[in-house]
């Protein structure tokens, strides 16, 4: 599993990532602060066992503590000072009242054990990459993406990856070293390192010289290092890496065997400290080796002058470049540059233990890959990562050298290959023609060999396909006439060609002759006008996708006759591209569409014959309502006579009566409405509905019943408005049926407890639920579950057809309507319907 990994590279002096630390992260630097110092302070507040065995044995415990920490991270999670007062405490007993050591290691283990848990799994493990150079150096550079590119693999913990440039090779003052430590110090201060990586030479002793100003005690792992310069160094335990070891004794053997009769031989080197170090090491190769040549050192020069002498070597001569990271003036160079440019001006072969310079124009040596390298870095440090000591792992050398020679450099040389030694890799070498054309010339053979046999499979494939076809044919026409006794007719459409297939039954369904040619206009034009888009939006949804399309649409025929078909459509695409084939069945359902309207005709018919019952068993109340207005009317009309009979009528007493009268003949008015509304036959109409406005509409058909039962009724309607779509008459029948039939549920129960309540909301995102509470008995055991069931009553003059032809009315309306008891007595009728906001037309 590869791990999640922040990788930021970046020069000395910028910050990509720009983000700041959080307040907790400073406390637990605080209180790292505090231990590190325990220490140092331990001896100052106990000078009386300062000698004793066990103030030693206190002092080691917390070297091992601050060890660990500093692998591991933990005193950075320590985020309670009580630890550290715990600490002091411990420790100051154990010094100075003689408790026993073992007990004393056993308590700072459960603690630290305690304490480091949690923090090794908070923040990301951090490696910190130091290069020598700056980013121009693709060593460094091949050394940090190979060791990147491991860390990045086979981490198991997320890493962040730092990476910072020192510039050591332009900038070797040791004002400069100050100002790199004191800016590394305050970078890393608060995110110290759990690793770091030094890639180069020359980052091994600054890091050993300011390890404890940037990162004290951090695990430090080198690479690029030789063994000259490693046993130089007196380096701590915790320093570990990869001695590379630049064989320049093998690399003249290379150019020995494959220049036998040069006598000349010239080494060129920089003066730069790497540069000085490798001056004294290619001499004490060269005066060891059997082979004496006449060698010309060409060291201390100024690069000018270098050029000027490189380019008067012979011909016959063997050069030998190391490096040249500066010359006698103190400019800075990148060693492969310079490799590349002085051989480019070189008479002679140059060749070099550096694997950078090969491709830049060097013949090649005994080098090691800088990915390598940076791979068995790697390594290294996902062990110490992993919580292995660092002391305990040893320096290595890295053991993928071998030669290596670019191909192009010995053609220019005219080198012969021949003469490399054995397992030499020859790099940029373009292939032969046998060994470019090996798989085609092999390929031909095989071909030729084998044509033959596939000639023959072929023509027993061809009898096998003219045999599957007779098959094919036979079983096609089985099907067409299996699809014509069922009134299905089949058809096919390739797009390409503009190219219909069809059955004869498929023919005769839409009134095309036989031999007429078919296309797939000549279908469409026999599909009525007002279903055409219908066809055409079925067959392009089949085109674009692989999932059947079905519509239904009317055809009319010659002699217009109009019948309707379902068509069924599904396209078949080749090799993944576009769909190039659509086929699929027409179906005549037009006694099915029939049938349907004629169920349609029915059900409005016995809707109708539902709402006519139910206002006959309102019409004690609808009269009752209709009387109200009228003797209102003439108690007014009379009153105002005989204001008029007056010698001196009132006026503004005969004006209130007549808008009296106005008001109660509006008020029937609105009662004859609602009752022609209820009463009228005619299609669903499908329109913008408010359940608050059918609510209140029909509680105001239900005044007079509900007066006449002793029944209360109270309305907690929502006040945000619920519009929703559908035929308004339709809705007011599905609540006046539930109203009536809560009241009818309550016509044994206590006049006191009689009541109904009818709420609106939205409970649900996008829905409106209409519900109705009664205080009846409520719904029995053995009437559960029927209820919705059609000419299933529990009324003795009930027809069972109520609550089924609600339930299909609020289905159609793409709502559900549920019945079910009360916890608290009674039953809950909820019909829920979908949401839907008016649209209005702008101008």
């Amino acid at each position: 599993m590869t791990p999640h990994v922040i990788v930021r590279q970046r020069p000395i002096g910028y910050n990509f990532t720009g983000r700041p630390l959080s307040p907790m992260r400073g406390r637990q630097i605080e209180r790292a602060a505090q231990i590190k110092t325990f220490c140092i302070d331990f001896t100052h507040k106990f000078p009386i066992a300062r000698g004793s065995a066990r103030c030693q044995g206190v002092l080691r415990l917390h070297s091992i503590f601050e060890r660990r920490s500093s692998r591991r991270q933990f005193v950075v999670n320590l985020y309670s000072h009580t630890f550290v007062n715990l600490y002091w405490r411990i420790f100051g007993v154990a010094a100075v009242s003689g408790m026993a050591r073992t007990r004393t290691v056993c308590w700072s283990l459960v603690l630290l054990f305690l304490f480091g848990a949690e923090s090794r799994a908070a923040e990301p493990r951090r490696v910190l990459m130091l290069h020598a150079f700056n980013y121009t150096f693709p060593a460094t550079t091949l050394i940090a993406d190979g060791a990147r590119k491991r860390l990045l693999e086979r981490s198991p913990q997320p890493l962040e990856i730092d990476a910072d440039f020192l510039d050591l090779a332009r900038n070797t003052d040791p004002e400069y070293e100050s100002r790199i430590t004191m800016f590394l110090r305050a970078k890393y201060e608060k995110r110290p390192p759990d690793v770091m990586i030094t890639l180069g030479s020359a980052a091994l002793p600054f890091i050993v010289r300011h390890r404890d100003d940037i990162a004290p005690n951090v695990p430090v792992i080198f690479t690029s290092v030789s063994p000259q310069n490693f046993g130089a160094l007196r380096l701590p335990p915790n320093i570990t890496g990869i001695i590379s070891e630049f064989d320049l004794d093998k690399t003249l053997a290379l150019a020995e065997r494959l220049q036998p009769e040069a006598s000349r031989l010239f080494v060129i080197a920089g003066s730069g400290e790497v540069d000085r170090r490798w001056q004294s090491a290619a001499r004490k190769t060269i005066e060891h080796r059997p082979r004496k040549f006449e060698v010309t050192y060409l060291f201390e020069r100024s690069y000018a002058n270098l050029v000027e002498e490189v380019s008067k070597i012979p011909r016959d001569s063997i050069v030998m470049l190391l490096t040249v990271f500066a010359d006698s003036e103190g400019n800075a160079f990148v060693p492969a540059h310079v490799a590349g440019s002085l051989s480019a001006i070189s008479p002679a072969p140059l060749y070099a233990p550096y694997d950078t310079y090969i491709g830049n124009g060097s013949v090649g040596g005994f080098v090691e890959t800088f990915e390598s390298v940076g791979v068995r870095a790697a390594d290294m440090a996902l062990q110490i990562l992993a919580g292995k000591d660092p002391a305990t792992i040893a320096p290595q050398t890295n053991p993928g050298q071998a030669y290596r020679v670019d191909h192009r450099a010995m053609t220019r040389w005219k080198l012969e290959e021949s003469k490399l030694p054995p397992d030499t890799a020859v790099l940029f070498k373009e292939p032969t023609i046998w060994s470019e054309h090996r798989g085609a010339v092999v390929a031909a053979i095989l071909i030729v060999v084998l044509q033959s046999l596939i000639v023959g499979a072929l023509l027993v494939q061809r009898r096998r396909r003219l045999r599957a076809e007779n098959l094919l044919k036979e079983s096609e026409e089985r099907m067409t006439f299996a699809a014509a006794a069922a009134n299905i007719g089949l058809w096919q459409f390739d797009r390409h060609r503009n190219e219909l297939w069809a059955t004869e039954h498929c023919r005769a369904m839409f009134g095309v002759a036989r031999d007429a040619p078919l296309t797939r206009d000549t279908f469409l034009s026999a599909v009525h006008p007002d279903d055409l888009q219908t066809a055409t939006q079925a067959l392009e949804r089949s085109s674009e996708t692989e999932q059947p399309a079905v519509g239904d649409v009317r055809i009319v025929l010659p002699g217009g006759e109009i019948r309707w078909v379902r068509m069924r459509a599904r396209s078949r695409s080749e090799g993944g591209g576009q769909s190039g084939h659509i086929g699929g069945i027409f179906i005549d359902i037009t006694e099915q569409k029939s049938a349907e309207a004629e169920v349609a005709l029915q059900r409005l018919e016995v809707e109708h014959l539902m709402r006519v019952s139910v206002l006959g068993e309102l019409s004690g109340s609808i009269a009752h309502e209709i009387n109200q207005p009228l003797t209102a009317i003439l108690s007014n009309a009379q009153a105002a006579l005989h204001l008029l009979a007056q010698e001196s009528p009132d006026v503004v007493e005969i004006r209130d009566a007549l808008e009296e009268i106005v008001h109660e003949d509006n008020r029937a008015g609105e009662v004859i409405h609602r009752l022609r509304g209820l009463l009228k036959k005619g299609e669903r109409r499908a329109e913008y509905v408010n359940i608050n406005d059918l609510v209140t509409s029909t509680v105001s058909l239900l005044n007079g019943e509900l007066i006449a039962r002793d029944i209360s009724l109270r309305l907690d309607l929502d006040h945000a408005p619920f519009p929703t779509c559908g035929d308004f008459v339709q809705l007011q029948q599905v609540l006046l049926n539930l109203v009536m039939n809560a009241m009818d549920a309550m016509a044994s129960t206590p006049i006191e407890q009689r009541s109904i309540l009818i709420s609106t909301g939205g409970p649900q995102a996008g829905m409106v639920d209409v519900v109705v509470k009664d205080r009846g008995h409520g719904i029995r055991a053995k009437e559960n579950g029927r209820l919705f069931e059609p000419f299933y009553t529990t009324k003795n003059h009930g027809l069972g057809l109520g609550l089924t032809l609600c339930s299909t009315i609020i289905q159609a309306h793409q709502g559900r309507l549920t019945l079910v008891n009360d916890e608290r007595g009674g039953a809950i009728a909820k019909f829920s319907l979908p949401v839907q906001q008016p649209t209005f037309d702008t101008a």
